[in-house]
């Protein structure tokens, strides 16, 4: 059974992005920021011997931008790509495709689909500078477009791989929210997106998972009211007449 929460004095407030899969956030709690990147972005300082990436100005195998088998390598002065198959040294890849040469631009990033997120620099207030094997079941939000996930796995300090492969790409600003800061349930404040002086109708409906467990779709309900009962989640499938959500403790 549903579980009712009236609030009078409210302490909290968080904006809500939907998700069939992905429960409510606790902005305030919990956070560590960043924003994807390239693993490596440099020139070539050499020719392989066949299918070969050689840049002595890196460090293929550095704790902050280590490269794996199977990222994207872009050569940005021929716009050609290939995939790396092995890490021959700190400064030597082989490749699926020969289209290096000494003096070509390059980018080095991960695969395309993976579900794979790669942040230089991911800050937790200034305290820590990489992701720790803790944050897997943590939730992701791509701050860039207002999407949200969860994270699999910690493959190293600057890598992490999400549950949704098609979230994050290039220059993607994220924040990560440990499960354990999550309030366990909120109350939703009910809005609507629609412009007030072109308001077709003052109701919207809506489908939420409430902290019992329970899926309940509420048909019809007014706009600039607060629904009393404590939420989980609210899904994205089901939305009618452009809803607006503000989850409130």
């Amino acid at each position: 059974m549903a579980s009712l929460k009236l609030n009078i004095n409210t302490v909290s407030s968080n904006a809500v992005i939907t998700s069939d899969t992905v429960d409510i956030v606790n902005w305030k709690a919990g956070q560590i920021t960043g924003t994807s990147a390239d693993v490596v972005s440099s020139t070539a300082t050499g020719d392989g011997v066949g299918a070969q990436l050689i840049d002595d100005s890196v460090n293929f195998n550095s704790p902050t931008a280590q490269v794996l088998v199977g990222d994207k390598v872009i050569n940005t002065s021929e716009n050609t790509n290939a995939t790396v198959t092995g890490i021959v040294n700190d400064t030597t890849l082989t490749l699926t495709v020969d289209i290096m040469e000494a003096g070509a631009e390059y980018t080095i990033g991960v695969p395309s689909s993976s579900g794979q997120v790669y942040s230089a620099t991911p800050t937790d207030f200034g305290v820590n500078s990489y992701f720790t094997p803790d944050m897997a079941g943590s939730i992701i939000v791509n701050t860039s477009d207002n999407t949200k996930t969860t994270i699999l796995e910690v493959i190293n300090s600057n890598r992490i791989k999400t549950a949704d492969t098609g979230d994050y790409g290039l220059a993607k600003a994220f924040t990560i929210h440990t499960p354990s800061s999550n309030y366990p349930g909120y109350a939703l404040y009910v809005s609507t997106s629609a412009s007030i002086s072109t308001l077709p109708a003052t109701y919207v409906s809506f489908k939420v998972l409430t902290v019992d467990g329970d899926t309940t779709t509420f048909t019809n309900f007014p706009i600039g009211t607060v629904l009393p009962v404590q939420v989980k989640r609210v899904f994205t499938t089901g939305l009618v007449g452009s809803p607006v959500f503000v989850a409130i403790v």
